[in-house]
């Protein structure tokens, strides 16, 4: 346990094997280039959905007694504290793609004369009207078809997150009330139920932005937690009901993402798993442990958000410049994938780098000022 960060620093490794999951999943789909498992970046997401939920449960808990699920001031902090952890660096993110929004879906376009496959509705990238800025500003974009995919970031899984953050205080305190293995595998039911009382609304969605699609995932990493804080197995089993529930409201989930899924859980628990330090499994899973802990690892753990956020602003423009002014399309498949990964990703993660130093961390740091007591309340 990382004294410093005050969670398992394992999860800091994790994070960022999901951000270069997306990274390179995206591109290997925008150069036409399938790599089993690699080309399905939403896969990546899912394990950031799954980190979220346990991370959120985890924190939450150990909080409980300094701050009382039951008080409105916790729910504040809650969500001052998640607010200034998402919004300072999409803001800024956000305002670069509107603007240049038009240019972005130019070379969108670029890249899918070459390659139809790789083709999308380009007007998703030039929508600059005042509905789509006030929707994206206040995070509601996520629960509206027309505007949970309307922009070149990967935003939608923004949308889905703040939708996560929302409810999560009050699916907390419903497990105060009905207990909380019963209570979350009852919001599971409930997601399910939703699929097909609302089938219209969650078909509308191109991408799962709306929280009902994915809520499953949340709610498994939230019963991982309380598995690994009890030491139960029975909680890794109702964790695994989170892929049952993709499977059951369908939305075109792959097999691949389904088997990952439940994989991703199983993996989760052994690594965070506590076991007597000379047993089997201690020393089994001690590699793994240190792959996610060293310095390497949490540095790509600290810089994840920014490059989810930033990789498409230097990915879509690149392929395009490639495609229209090199002899790139003539090249192999591997070849392709291998030139746009050794120019995009370290300038994605230097750029990143930067964007962590002087936004995320100012705007984590403005959000713990706002929530430290005035002056007259310590003297008081």
């Amino acid at each position: 346990m990382s004294a410093t960060r005050g969670w398992s620093t394992e999860l800091e490794g994790l994070r960022g094997i999901a951000s270069l999951w997306v990274l390179v999943g995206h591109i290997s789909l925008l150069v036409h280039c399938h790599i089993t498992l690699i080309s399905s970046p939403g896969i990546g997401v899912d394990l950031f959905i799954l980190l979220s939920g346990y991370l959120m449960a985890k924190n939450y808990v150990e909080r409980q007694q300094k701050e009382p699920w039951q008080s409105a001031e916790t729910i504040k902090k809650f969500w001052v504290r998640r607010f200034f952890r998402i919004a300072p660096l999409y803001y800024l993110l956000l305002i670069i793609a509107l603007i240049y929004g038009p240019w972005f879906g130019e070379m969108r376009d670029t890249i899918a004369h070459f390659y139809s496959g790789t083709a999308t509705e380009s007007s998703r990238y030039n929508d600059q009207s005042l509905a789509n800025i006030l929707t994206h500003f206040s995070f509601l974009f996520g629960m509206l078809p027309e505007y949970g995919f309307n922009t070149v970031l990967p935003d939608w899984s923004i949308g889905l997150e703040m939708q996560f953050y929302l409810l999560f205080p009050f699916i907390m305190l419903v497990t105060l009330r009905f207990g909380y293995a019963a209570s979350l595998i009852g919001i599971m039911a409930l997601c399910c139920a939703g699929r097909y009382v609302l089938a219209d609304y969650y078909e509308a969605f191109e991408m799962p932005s709306m929280i009902l699609i994915k809520l499953n995932m949340f709610l498994a990493g939230m019963l991982l937690a309380e598995a690994i804080r009890r030491k139960s197995l029975l909680y890794v089993g109702y964790a695994l009901l989170g892929p049952v529930v993709t499977v059951a409201i369908g939305m075109d989930a792959i097999k691949l993402q389904v088997i990952m899924e439940a994989l991703m859980i199983v993996g989760m628990a052994a690594i965070l798993w506590q076991y007597p330090q000379s047993s089997m499994m201690a020393q089994l899973i001690a590699l793994p442990r240190k792959l996610l802990n060293n310095r390497l690892s949490t540095w790509l753990g600290d810089v994840s958000f920014s490059v989810y956020l930033l990789h498409l602003l230097i990915v879509i423009p690149l392929i395009a410049q490639l495609l229209t002014h090199t002899d790139f399309e003539f090249k192999s498949d591997a070849t392709r994938f291998l030139i746009v990964c050794v120019s995009a990703i370290p300038l994605t993660y230097a750029l990143a780098s930067l964007l962590y130093k002087y936004v995320e961390k100012p705007g984590i740091q403005m959000g713990k000022r706002m929530l430290k007591p005035k002056l007259a309340d310590q003297t008081s």
